[in-house]
């Protein structure tokens, strides 16, 4: 019985699929290259290097991801949120925190 009663819930509910997130942008694509590039090879990098490497990140996820990761970590924003509860950290896309209920704040 509990059975039937989770399906027809579940068939009642509908499921949904999270949006696919967006790839970066093009200013953080750049961004990223170039500070990546230039901390690597300790040179500057030309714009015909740098259009050369955007090209190739566009067709490869995992370089994206990296890309999203540098940027992130390099940005003078705000990264890393915190429960005031205690002291818990999570990303900063997060809101509340999942066991406390409360609001994050962010680290500063």
């Amino acid at each position: 019985m509990r059975l039937l009663l989770g399906l027809l819930m579940l068939g009642l509910a509908g499921c949904q699929t999270a949006p696919p997130k967006s790839g970066p942008t093009k200013a953080e694509t750049i961004s990223a290259l170039t500070t990546m590039t230039q901390g690597l090879t300790n040179q500057p990098i030309t714009e015909a290097q740098l259009k050369n490497l955007t090209i190739q990140v566009a067709s490869d996820p995992q370089a994206q991801s990296a890309l999203r990761s540098i940027n992130t970590a390099l940005s003078p924003q705000h990264t890393v949120k915190y429960c005031p509860e205690d002291g818990e950290r999570f990303s900063a896309d997060m809101i509340w925190c999942p066991d406390h209920k409360v609001k994050l704040e962010w680290v500063e």
